[in-house]
C-alpha cells in the first residue's frame, strides 16, 4: 500500500473563463472611440479659442538661423533667430486685401 497523499486533480475546464463575444468587444471599441473623440474635440476647441499668437511663415536661413512672420491678433512682425537669440526685425503695416487692392487699381484704370 502505498501512503502518499493523493491529490485531487481539477478538470481543465473549470480554469477557463468564457470568451467575450464579437458584440462585447464591438460595445467596448464604441465606448473607446468615443472617449478618444469627445477628448480630441475638446482639445482642439481649447487650442483655438485661446490661440492669438501664429506664425505665418518662417524661412530656414541655415546653421540654426531662420527669419519668420509673426501674427499677434491683427498686428504682424519680422524677427530673426539664431542658436543664441531672437530679435525684432520690423513691425511691418497691415496686410492688404487682394480684394481690395484690385478694386482700387480697377478704379484708377476705368
Amino acid at each position: 500500500m502505498s501512503t502518499a497523499p493523493q491529490l485531487e486533480l481539477q478538470s481543465v475546464e473549470d480554469g477557463i473563463h468564457p470568451r467575450p463575444s464579437a458584440g462585447d468587444w464591438a460595445q467596448a471599441l464604441l465606448v473607446k472611440t468615443w472617449s478618444v473623440l469627445k477628448w480630441i474635440s475638446h482639445r482642439v476647441t481649447v487650442q483655438q479659442s485661446h490661440k492669438t499668437l501664429r506664425v505665418c511663415e518662417s524661412v530656414s536661413l541655415g546653421e540654426k538661423r531662420f527669419v519668420a512672420l509673426i501674427q499677434v491678433d491683427d498686428q504682424r512682425f519680422l524677427i530673426g533667430g539664431s542658436a543664441a537669440s531672437v530679435s525684432l526685425l520690423s513691425r511691418l503695416q497691415e496686410a492688404k486685401a487682394f480684394a481690395a487692392v484690385l478694386d482700387r487699381e480697377a478704379e484708377k484704370i476705368s
